[in-house]
């Protein structure tokens, strides 16, 4: 990730054991096997679900490594297809306080994905492969350098994509917050 701008794309992944073969062949491994946490929240004077297409998260994750905090506002704004997202997070000490500072600020808890998280880097894009609660594998990739037009850093995923020669399906525009959500809706109904 450039310097607080992520340019990513994220697909369901079709065949785990095959791009893991290839990632472990052909990039370098970073972590594997990392639970993680991602517990999000919303402020009472603004709720980020009030919009067709939310384009604001506040994240609190909690893996093995330790906890960080993480809000993300993506780009164009309340659209289906989104081209990047500002995001800034930072370490915490003490996660459980923080959720104690954040209840007593009258933030709720809307939703948690939990999700085994593996990695690589390949070509400056970081590579992940999540298999996520409730919903399946996942690929991500990350642009990991600055691009000024993030269309620029969409193609660069985009072609790298097309290079690995991975089975994916539909990508996914919205993010697994928001598929979490979904799921639940559409259990409730």
């Amino acid at each position: 990730m450039a310097k607080d701008m992520e340019i990513e794309l994220k697909f369901p992944l079709r065949d785990v054991p095959a791009e893991v073969a290839f990632l472990n062949a052909q990039a370098k491994p970073q972590k594997q096997a990392d639970r993680q946490k991602d517990t999000y929240y919303i402020p009472a004077h603004r709720n980020f679900l009030d919009y067709t297409y939310p384009y604001e998260w506040l994240r609190l994750r909690e893996t093995t490594r330790g906890v960080q905090l993480t809000y993300k506002h993506f780009y164009p704004e309340n659209t289906k297809q989104t081209d990047y997202c500002d995001e800034f997070q930072t370490s915490i000490t003490d996660g459980e306080a923080l959720k104690k500072i954040l209840a007593s600020l009258n933030f709720k808890e809307i939703i948690v994905v939990e999700k085994t998280r593996s990695t690589w880097e390949y070509k400056d894009v970081e590579i992940a492969i999540d298999e996520v609660a409730g919903l399946g594998p996942f690929i991500e990739l990350e642009a990991m350098r600055h691009y000024d037009n993030p269309k620029d850093g969409r193609d660069y995923l985009y072609g790298i994509l097309a290079e690995i020669k991975v089975k994916v399906g539909p990508e996914d525009l919205r993010g697994y917050p928001y598929l979490v959500l979904q799921n639940r809706q559409s259990q409730n109904h």
